[in-house]
Order: structure tokens, then sequence, then C-alpha cells
């Protein structure tokens, strides 16, 4: 693990396509696409939408950050992590703390990539508190983000479980508000769909990454299994919706709703999958390829 960890951390940047689960409600809901952006060298928490590749400022808050600076690590340092997550839990009193404030927003650190790298901890969270003059400070948390009761409570709108990303940067510059605008990585994701969809199986294969991990395989296990499928079925189709470019030091995140569907050799149907596909993405010999992935079923 620590080998790994440190072949991420080592390469020039790192791709991270993916995110965690939609949920139902999200999909049904569906309106404008926001994202929160948080820039740690300012303490200042940004309320965007996603508009054509590109994130437009709705509001800005004040937030209050951990304790000690810097990209966290491992459990109880005491650092807000750097990276893009989701949230995948929303409480309020009595079910926190009384110094939560009125809610809290559960964050989906570590996600897949902070574990594969190592990196450990829980409970980070973006949360209110019932001691306002907290905020007077930019580093009094113990690695979560911190708003005021009347500015959470106006940024909960903007929330979906599982589908608004909160992206924390070191520091949040102007190339990374124009996420959908890298060529390279569009041409990535597009030629992975289309090998998948095209059973290209060495064209498949050849965007995993040599460390590449998922559902208990390596890279080899993956091209055995996905193989197996490619002899049973006649057509397959990915049709990916809803895709969302977002970028960050370490990483660039797709997001995106799967639509798939098989149809076997004796034209009977395949298979049927509807939901949401996380790829993690890392560099190797200077290109991106999928270190991980995971996909959360839904509903028809």
């Amino acid at each position: 693990m620590k080998r790994l960890a440190a072949k991420f951390f080592s390469t020039s940047f790192v791709w991270f396509l993916g995110f965690a689960f939609f949920s139902q409600a999200s999909l049904a809901e569906k309106g404008p696409i926001t994202a929160l952006l948080v820039d740690k060298k300012t303490n200042t928490l940004t309320v965007s939408e996603y508009v054509k590749g590109e994130y437009k400022t709705i509001k800005k808050y004040h937030a209050t950050l951990g304790k000690v600076k810097g990209d966290k690590e491992e459990e109880k340092d005491l650092k807000t992590p750097e990276g893009i997550y989701t949230f995948n839990a929303y409480l309020t009193p009595p079910h926190i703390k009384p110094k939560f404030g009125k809610m809290a927003f559960y964050v989906d650190y570590p996600n897949s990539f902070d574990k594969l790298a190592g990196r450990t901890g829980y409970d980070i969270m973006l949360h209110a508190t019932n001691e306002p003059d907290r905020l007077k400070q930019n580093y009094d948390s113990e690695g979560c983000i911190v708003l005021r009761n009347e500015d959470i409570t106006e940024v909960k709108p903007y929330i979906r479980l599982g589908l608004t990303p909160i992206i924390i940067f070191p520091e949040l510059t102007d190339e990374f508000l124009h996420p959908g605008k890298n060529a390279k990585l569009v041409e990535f994701f597009n030629s992975w769909v289309k090998a998948w969809e095209t059973k290209s199986l060495d064209g498949y294969v050849d965007h995993y990454h040599s460390d590449f991990s998922a559902n208990g395989k390596d890279k080899k296990g993956w091209k055995a299994y996905k193989g197996a499928l490619n002899s049973r079925y006649s057509e397959i189709a990915v049709n990916p919706t809803d895709v969302m470019f977002i970028s960050h030091p370490k990483y660039w995140v797709v997001t995106f709703t799967q639509n798939y569907w098989s149809k076997l050799k004796n034209g009977g149907t395949g298979h049927r999958s509807h939901g949401t596909k996380i790829l993690y993405i890392a560099e190797e010999s200077g290109q991106p390829k999928i270190i991980a992935e995971t996909f959360s079923n839904l509903m028809w």
C-alpha cells in the first residue's frame, strides 16, 4: 500500500474519474448542477452552478477549517482533506452533537482513491456550529468545514446527497474553474466508452493502470472477466448521460449516469443496468489510466 501511495503522489498529476453514488431522489429531482468549491487559502466556500463545463458563482461564505494546515493523511491529524468528494448523509439535532449546530452533511472521506493512497480518518463533515465566535477563526475544527448556522441554511438547498460535489482545494485558481474544457480528458473518457461498446478488449484494457483493482480483481483478472462477457454478447451499449467534469490539483473527475444494456449472441436480452459509474484514474507513463472503479446500480 505504501508503494502504491508513493506512486500516486510522485506523479506530476493524477486523474480521478468518478464519484460517489447518485440517490434515486437526486435523479428524480434533476435541476441545475451545483458544486461547492472550498478554497483553503482564503477560507472560502463558494456555491457554484456547473454550466457548459464551467463554474458560475452563486454565493460565497467564510469557512473555518482544520486546526492543522495541509492535506489530511491520517486519523486525528486535525487537517481538512483536499480532493473531490460528495455527501453521503445529512443529520440534524438530536442526531448530532450540539457543537455541530443546526445541521451536518457527512463527506465521503476517505473515498476509494484516498483508501488506495493509504489515507485514514472518518467523520469529516460540512456542519454548522452552536458557537458563532468559532467563525472568527480560520482554523478551528478537527478537519471539518464549518459555516455559520445562517449560512449553512442558505447552502442546504443546493446540496443533493450523493450528487453535489464538494471540491476542496489548497488554493482555488482560475485554471480549475473550467474543468469541462480539458480536451485530453474528454478524449480519454470518450475512447474508453468507445472501446467498451465496440468490444475492443485490448483497447479497453489499455485504459487501465497496472495497479488496477476493483471487485477483487486486478488488471489481469479484469481483462479475463470482460473477455468472458464479450464472448457472450453481440452488442453492448454504455450510453453515458449527465456527464460532469471536475478538476483538482490531484485529480480529474468525470461523473456520469451509465445506462447499460447488452444483447446475447443468440438474440436474447443480456444485462441491463442504470446507475453511476465511478472511475479512478492515475497517470502512468505519462498517460491517464483507470486504477479503480465502482458502480452504484439504480432502479429504472
